[in-house]
């Protein structure tokens, strides 16, 4: 059976040019499918999958617009203009290899925080949860298949544990520096981890950072990432800065959660200052830190609050050229804390 690649005339281009691959070896278009597609393994190689039935029943039911299993999630948010998951899959190319890989190899990480699961963090899987280590099944032989693919690839992404604390990341960000150094590679790190080989990774490679800072006051910081200290953080920050310059992406990211919400345009006013890039993730769990599932009352007045700091946030001056946030922010206010309040009055 010939297999078909599909490209912009489908509602998401994932299983046409992406392959997420979990900590327990599941491989899938993206991170909502990894229970429902296929799994690496020594008899299964990478490119026995992506060529793989399993990734072909997506690209074909994509291309009839038809969305199955946790894909009906996209298709919600498209018909509720909030961006979808789908978005990010957009502007990646759509070839016989993939564009774009999105691994999270090992749940190796020194923290533990509290909207986190011992599936990505070490320390949880063995102190809150009490499970014997999860280990990881990617090996050498993994990290050789790779080898294939990079000079394909438009950009490589790790996440999931801390991936500057994981041999199996290095190893492979070894390769690529021999394979493609030019190859974009989009790390996502808790910003705590500073090495003599994460330097040496970094003057290898064309290396963009993601930080996770979910509070800027030291307090709540060590309250919700548990093991870690803010000033770690910005002492580390200030070297990632430095590393990308003018050519290379750093960027904060932020979990907007019950206790932190009020923190939100403050990371705007932060990004701004440090003319770096400000993203916001979705927490759908742990229910209980959530704000989705939030009293109307309370999505109310979170709404109302964000809203009007946003608004006095917009009217101070700002320079010419200067970086503005703001968007990312009209976004979270104005898209998806009003969708769950409309949500919540249906």
């Amino acid at each position: 059976m010939v297999k078909t690649f599909y490209g912009q005339g489908t509602p998401c281009n994932a299983p046409s040019n992406n392959m997420y691959f979990t900590v327990r070896g599941n491989v899938s278009p993206c991170w909502k499918l990894p229970g429902m597609c296929d799994q690496w393994s020594e008899t299964r190689s990478v490119m026995d999958i992506w060529k793989g039935d399993k990734f072909q029943m997506y690209r074909d039911a994509l291309s009839q617009c038809k969305f199955l299993g946790r894909c009906k999630e996209c298709e919600t948010e498209i018909e509720n203009e909030v961006w979808p998951l789908a978005k990010a899959y957009q502007n990646y190319p759509v070839n016989e290899y993939p564009s774009l890989m999105e691994l999270e190899l090992s749940n190796q990480c020194n923290l533990e925080c509290i909207m986190c699961s011992g599936e990505l963090s070490s320390g949880i899987r063995k102190n809150r949860e009490g499970k014997p280590p999860l280990i990881s099944p990617y090996n050498d032989s993994f990290v050789e298949q790779l080898r294939e693919f990079v000079p394909h690839l438009t950009e490589m992404r790790f996440n999931g544990g801390e991936p500057f604390a994981q041999k199996v990341v290095l190893d492979i960000c070894d390769m690529v520096a021999e394979v493609n150094p030019g190859l974009k590679i989009n790390i996502a790190t808790n910003g705590t981890v500073y090495s003599k080989r994460v330097k040496k990774i970094l003057s290898q490679n064309n290396a963009h950072i993601n930080v996770s800072i979910d509070s800027l006051d030291p307090q709540r910081y060590s309250e919700i990432r548990i093991n870690g200290k803010l000033s770690d953080v910005f002492k580390n920050f200030e070297i990632y800065k430095q590393y990308c310059g003018n050519d290379k992406e750093l960027s904060v990211m932020v979990n907007p959660m019950r206790n932190n919400w009020f923190e939100m345009i403050d990371f705007v006013k932060f990004a701004d200052d440090h003319e770096v890039n400000l993203w916001y993730n979705t927490i759908l769990y742990p229910k209980e830190w959530a704000i989705w599932n939030l009293p109307t009352e309370q999505l109310k007045r979170i709404h109302e609050g964000l809203a009007e700091r946003l608004e006095h946030y917009k009217k101070q001056p700002r320079l010419p050229g200067k970086k503005n946030n703001t968007h990312v922010a009209e976004h979270l206010v104005h898209n998806q804390i009003e969708n769950w309040l409309l949500d919540s009055l249906t």
